[in-house]
């Protein structure tokens, strides 16, 4: 970067731009025919009613999804407008263009691809060819704080989207045990069911109970409880549990058997209930752990306005720090190698998967370990959570949205380009340089990034098709 002298009010100087220029900035293509756009338009519509007349929740699991991608540009838009700088483009989608329109001096429109959208803001950095009358209203020739607040718009906008669906899911809809966090919940369950002729039965525990301990040891989720009860197998034990807030103490005997036994046990029992949706809750998960019970959500609970503005935040923090935790395990190199192998196993996966559900029998070992595998350490393309949204109910939807903006908002702060915490962490690094050297402004010097930038862009998109192909492959939720 070269230094030189600048006079009171002038434009500090970019850097010298290497002899290539930025791959981006080569001149753009002739827009298609507008017939041939029209035709791509009237083709999206006409899928787009076709599903609404077939599917229609999955329609409006869809529509949310666009929502909540234009709410993002939307954020970096009108923080850009208000710090003065010239946005060209605001268009959702990627790719050919279906239709668009010009007011003043933004073109707005919709793109075939519909894997995001974008706001185009003119001098994003030293790279960008910039008409010399625009570069006052650039991206880089703007303060510090103007292009901190454009950087992080986008997840701001996630952030207070999933605020918002928190106290609504608290307040208006109701959660489990008065919380949506999945750590909460894992614990807030309940007795959903219990096997005839079980060590459960045996000891008076009914629906609606709340297992406290068993054997001494406290039990928190139920899966501790089965971990809990193997080593007892074959002994009586005391079992203390709730009723209605009241705790009692019992004693249960905890038979011993194989998956093998369990698998014919659960059998023989289905066979004697004649109400199916009772049959169909007897299965080695609810038989396996040696007690006889299946586990049911808490009671659904809701909020008053006052505590769900308290509760609100607090819930927001826990799933923030779910999803970073969740993040990190999966660009981990195992996270991602685990990744890898589900990809290449995904057409098995699936088939042992089926296996294990059947409709008129008990789920076997190998299909059991299939199901719990298929969400373990997997991201979800929006493939995926146009599947799971379009199959739960709306409070879970609303629950589901708020994990994806959550998530999303934290994706996009990565500290890389192109992700916005990329711009974040170039603005913070100017600053800091500005400060050093006691210059009135720094540009860093994006040629020696690119490379970098490129090996993500390349990422990301391999995670794209990778997550699409297997939430078609092996989705999490059966059509």
């Amino acid at each position: 970067m070269t230094d030189t002298t600048e006079r009171p009010g002038d434009l500090p100087p970019l850097p010298p731009r290497p002899p290539q220029g930025d791959p981006r900035s080569a001149r753009r293509p002739r827009d298609e025919p507008a017939a041939h756009a029209g035709l791509r338009l009237a083709g999206l519509i006409g899928v787009l009613l076709l599903v609404g007349i077939t599917r229609p929740w999955m329609l409006l699991v869809i529509a949310a999804l666009v929502l909540m991608i234009f709410l993002h540009e939307l954020g970096h838009y009108l923080m850009a407008k208000r710090a003065g700088m010239k946005v060209t483009e605001f268009f959702l989608g990627f790719g050919p263009k279906l239709w668009s329109t010009r007011r003043g001096e933004t073109e707005y429109g919709i793109k075939l691809i519909p894997a995001g959208a974008y706001v185009k803001i003119i001098g994003m950095h030293s790279l960008d060819e910039v008409a010399p009358e625009d570069e006052a209203r650039t991206y880089r020739q703007k303060t510090f704080g103007q292009r901190f607040a454009v950087a992080v718009a986008g997840s701001t906008m996630h952030f207070l989207l999933a605020l918002g669906l928190i106290f609504i899911s608290l307040v208006a809809v109701g959660a489990p045990g008065g919380t949506i966090n999945p750590t909460a919940l894992e614990r807030n369950w309940v007795v959903g069911s219990v096997v005839p002729g079980s060590g459960a039965e045996a000891a008076g525990i009914r629906a609606g109970d709340k297992v406290v301990s068993i054997g001494g040891k406290p039990v928190g989720t139920f899966n501790d409880m089965a971990l809990i009860v193997l080593p007892l197998k074959g002994k009586r034990v005391p079992v203390v549990y709730e009723r209605k807030g009241v705790k009692y103490t019992t004693m249960a005997a905890l038979r011993p058997f194989s998956d093998e036994l369990d698998v014919a046990q659960a059998e023989q029992q289905r066979a004697k209930i004649s109400d199916p949706v009772a049959r169909a809750k007897i299965t080695p998960e609810t038989n396996g752990c040696c007690f006889g019970v299946g586990q049911s959500a808490a009671p659904t609970k809701r909020l008053n306005a006052l505590s769900g503005v308290v509760a609100a935040p607090r819930e927001f923090v826990d799933i923030a720090r779910l999803s970073f935790s969740g993040l990190g395990r999966f660009f981990s190199p195992s996270g991602i190698s685990n990744f890898a192998s589900q990809v290449a196993s995904a057409n098995k996966d699936k088939a042992a998967s089926t296996q294990g559900r059947l409709s008129h029998g008990p789920v076997t070992p190998a299909g059991r370990a299939a199901q719990q595998s298929r969400g373990s350490n997997r991201i979800v393309s929006i493939v995926g959570i146009v599947q799971i949204g379009s199959s739960v109910s709306a409070a879970a939807l609303l629950d589901l949205f708020v994990l994806v903006n959550i998530s999303i908002g934290i994706i996009n702060l990565a500290p890389l380009l192109p992700f916005d915490g990329g711009h974040v962490v170039v603005a913070i690094y100017e600053k800091v340089q500005e400060k050093r050297l006691r210059r009135r402004r720094y540009f860093t010097d994006m040629a020696r990034l690119m490379p970098l930038t490129y090996a993500v862009v390349l990422l990301l998109g391999l995670l794209f098709v990778t997550s699409i192909y297997l939430d078609f492959a092996n989705p999490l939720v059966s059509g």
